[in-house]
């Protein structure tokens, strides 16, 4: 037997009171020794809480029970310590022994001035030494093997390895769920970062309404402008047009509504479209780029450790970097001067299907009714007017029309081609940002998927563990001696 006295509890050095906290779990019993005059004390109760997590066996030894004037104070004591101390310790019987040192020493040196046997000490009775041959004899009956103490003691021998390995294993079990626990969270974290891009797309598509918008009011306005030009010069009031496009044939010099729709119209709508469509690709680029880096900033301060490949983040880097132009391809490949040319051919042939056939004399008949103040006038006109004069007149308002028809499928085609660039370009870049971020986030998402993984199996792993020291538990619960 190995009796170690360790420094106590109530002590003033922190060392000392880790000291007998550190005995707690290589002792087979406690004799924990209390003094009369104050049991159970703040700090020896702190200490009795330490102990229930070992579930070690426990004596409680009340020293100085002499203190005590009568035995119905001892009674109360006793009580009173055995009702705390089971509390404590979960425990239905509390061991006690209320014992005196002093008179038990006083006792032993008086006893035994001379030479006696080892079996006369163990059998006498000393005065005043109270219960104190009591405890020794449970802790001589705890040492052989033939008694139910010694059996006790040989389990709480074989317990005692196998107790602090359960508290072992509670404590790895404890860290890697927290483990586990934080590595699933990483991992929500970094997909909950990949998914957000859904998020970013739609507010993109959202913010990208105000730029399509503005193409297509320039558009519209240009469109609204060729008509209106269309309207102005298809009239049977511009006399000196007809007869120099119809009368003389004159197909070689340009029309001055051609100029005017070109210079005036045309060009100056493409050089805003062009502008516009270069600037929006900026905007487009630019959020990506503010974008992708703030997901890259976000990946590198959160898990600092995790390093991703030099490879991994010039590919990505280059994604980053692409600049998506659709809208600026479109708008580069419109030609003002087929557009202008185009119009010219419409206008010419509205005069030339109107007055061609007429010749000179019909089409001025036919033009009095336009200028002639009075209806005499015109009756007289009329009269001039051959039956073909008539009949292309009436039909001059519908080519006019086919005209303005023209346009606006030109306009309009332009703007769904614009549009529908526009909208691949938006497309392509929060794709573009997708795979940025997919790219820098795989090797964060991978090693949190694997410390998940490795967790998970520890955790499985420790749960064998814990089977088989509850097996082992039971065994030696089981265990019985041979007498």
């Amino acid at each position: 037997m190995v009796i170690v006295d360790t420094p106590g509890t109530n002590v003033i050095l922190q060392r000392q009171q880790r000291l007998t906290e550190e005995f707690v779990p290589r002792a087979d019993l406690l004799l924990f020794v209390m003094s009369a005059d104050r049991p159970l004390t703040e700090s020896e109760v702190a200490f009795l809480r330490y102990i229930q997590q070992w579930k070690k066996k426990v004596v409680f030894v009340l020293n100085k029970s002499d203190l005590y004037r009568n035995a119905d104070e001892l009674e109360e004591a006793v009580a009173f310590i055995k009702e705390n101390a089971g509390r404590m310790l979960n425990a239905e019987q509390v061991t006690l022994y209320t014992v005196s040192a002093r008179s038990a020493l006083e006792a032993k040196l008086s006893a035994f001035s001379g030479v006696q046997k080892q079996e006369n000490i163990l059998n006498t009775q000393y005065p005043g030494a109270n219960n104190f041959s009591d405890l020794e004899k449970y802790l001589y009956s705890f040492l052989d093997p033939s008694t139910s103490n010694g059996i006790e003691r040989m389990k709480l021998k074989l317990e005692t390895p196998v107790k602090i390995a359960e508290q072992l294993l509670c404590a790895c079990q404890k860290l890697v769920r927290e483990e586990k626990q934080q590595a699933e969270q990483d991992l929500v974290s970094v997909n909950n970062i990949l998914s957000s891009i859904k998020e970013y797309a739609l507010k993109m598509e959202s913010d990208s309404i105000s730029w399509k918008r503005q193409i297509m009011s320039l558009i519209d306005n240009a469109q609204a402008r060729a008509i209106k030009l269309a309207e102005s010069t298809l009239r049977l009031s511009n006399i000196d047009l007809v007869a120099t496009y119809v009368l003389k044939s004159d197909k070689s010099s340009q029309m001055p509504v051609t100029s005017s729709l070109r210079n005036d119209v045309i060009d100056p709508a493409v050089l805003q479209a062009q502008k516009l469509l270069g600037e929006y690709a900026t905007w487009l680029q630019s959020n990506n780029a503010r974008r992708g880096n703030m997901y890259k900033e976000s990946f590198e301060k959160r898990w600092p450790s995790v390093v991703p490949s030099i490879e991994s983040q010039m590919e990505a880097s280059e994604i980053l970097r692409t600049k998506h132009e659709r809208g600026v391809t479109v708008i580069g490949e419109f030609s003002a001067a087929a557009a202008s040319k185009l119009f010219e051919q419409e206008i010419r042939e509205v005069l030339l299907v109107t007055f061609g056939g007429l010749g000179a004399s019909g089409l001025s008949a036919s033009l009095l009714t336009s200028v002639l103040p009075t209806t005499s006038e015109d009756l007289l006109a009329l009269g001039l007017c051959s039956a073909g004069g008539l009949f292309a007149i009436s039909n001059f308002p519908s080519g006019r029309q086919r005209v303005v028809d023209k346009v606006r499928r030109t306009a309009d085609a332009l703007a769904r081609q614009l549009e529908e660039a526009m909208q691949k370009d938006l497309s392509e870049t929060t794709d573009s940002l997708n795979n940025f971020v997919t790219l820098i986030g795989k090797p964060y998402q991978q090693v949190a998927q694997d410390r998940v993984n490795k967790l998970s199996s520890t955790i499985d792993e420790l749960t064998v563990i814990e089977d088989k020291l509850q097996t082992l538990q039971i065994e030696i619960q089981n265990l019985h001696v041979s007498r």
